[in-house]
């Protein structure tokens, strides 16, 4: 079959088809893309297109390395398509090889939305991808939204379940936050940061994604109340089937209230609400054993009751062999430092 490529333009055609993919995901949002321009990224939104339907589609992320080195083409949890269908992904790899070359980037790191058990690895690498270190974390552990609440609950640990129910016995207040609360929420995720020994994105990076998604319900900031104290946040999106949970603050006082339990269970049912399938927790160590550095997060999240899953991972294709074997080697410390907060 033969299939028009091209660059799209329309917001909601491109949405539409995101949202309606099982490869769809919250990073290949058209307004995702718009997002990370403001991080020194361009956003090509490229699709295949079978007549007038579009039948695959890749937001492309390009943006100039560190010192002059190269370009850098990366697709977060992309491209959408149907990778069982041999043809069309053998025709997505090909447009990409196509705008590589017109951007002249080093390499276009491909990230696809799927999990292991997966024939996709194989059959990328045939098609003459490398795999390489990915972005995204692996890991992670998905929440089924389709039950119903009595469900949902009694899958989570028991001890997770009290601690929901112990803040809310205690009269921690879970409600939506706007624009006007993200001054307070923001200097309590640096706290966190500070105590768990992660890297953040300054201030306005977080405002521009309350500003663009929350209009549109694709996202959420909830903030956990107690006698007018702040004591914890989260950043919840939502988008086609999917949900994630990417961002959570809590602060120091007020512990052992366990407003963190119950933020997470608001954010889930917030999610369930805007039609979400899946809630995905975002991120666990991929070795589940006690001496891992996320071992404490993940004996949090395994609480709710979901389900481990592993993504298949990153796969290049290069387009400048020599100077991606030079990124490879020499200036990958680059490659991290732009890519390291690409959400």
């Amino acid at each position: 079959m033969t299939h028009d490529t091209l660059l799209v333009h329309d917001r909601d055609a491109w949405n539409d088809f995101v949202a309606a993919s099982c490869s769809g995901h919250i990073l290949q949002t058209w307004e995702w893309g718009e997002i990370k321009r403001y991080s020194g990224w361009e956003p090509f939104r490229l699709a295949l297109r079978d007549g007038s339907k579009i039948q695959a589609a890749a937001q492309v992320l390009v943006r100039w390395l560190p010192y002059g080195v190269g370009r850098l083409a990366y697709v977060p949890r992309g491209p959408v398509l149907d990778y069982a269908d041999d043809d069309l992904t053998v025709a997505v790899l090909s447009a990409l090889r196509d705008l590589a070359a017109e951007t002249r980037v080093i390499a276009v790191k491909l990230e696809p939305d799927v999990v292991e058990p997966s024939p996709l690895p194989e059959r990328l690498a045939g098609l003459g991808l490398v795999p390489a270190p990915p972005v995204q974390m692996r890991s992670s552990i998905w929440v089924d939204l389709t039950a119903s609440e009595e469900e949902m609950l009694a899958r989570q640990k028991q001890k997770t379940r009290y601690n929901v129910r112990l803040a809310e016995r205690k009269g921690v207040v879970v409600r939506e936050g706007m624009l006007s609360d993200l001054d307070a929420w923001y200097d309590l995720y640096r706290i966190t940061s500070q105590r768990d020994g992660f890297t953040v994105h300054d201030r306005s990076y977080y405002r521009l994604i309350l500003e663009t998604l929350q209009p549109r319900g694709m996202a959420t900031l909830l903030l956990a109340h107690h006698e007018g104290d702040l004591l914890a946040g989260i950043i919840v999106f939502s988008f086609g089937p999917q949900a994630q949970y990417m961002y959570g603050a809590s602060g120091n006082e007020k512990r052992n209230l366990m407003a963190p339990y119950l933020l997470q269970w608001c954010g889930m049912l917030w999610a369930r609400a805007r039609g979400a399938e899946v809630y995905d927790l975002w991120g666990i160590p991929d070795r589940l054993d006690e001496g891992e550095d996320l071992w404490g997060v993940y004996r949090h999240k395994r609480g709710y009751g979901g389900e481990v899953v592993r993504y298949i991972g990153a796969f290049d294709l290069i387009r400048a062999p020599l100077q991606h074997l030079a990124l490879e080697r020499v200036a990958r410390p680059l490659f991290k430092k732009v890519t390291r907060l690409s959400v």
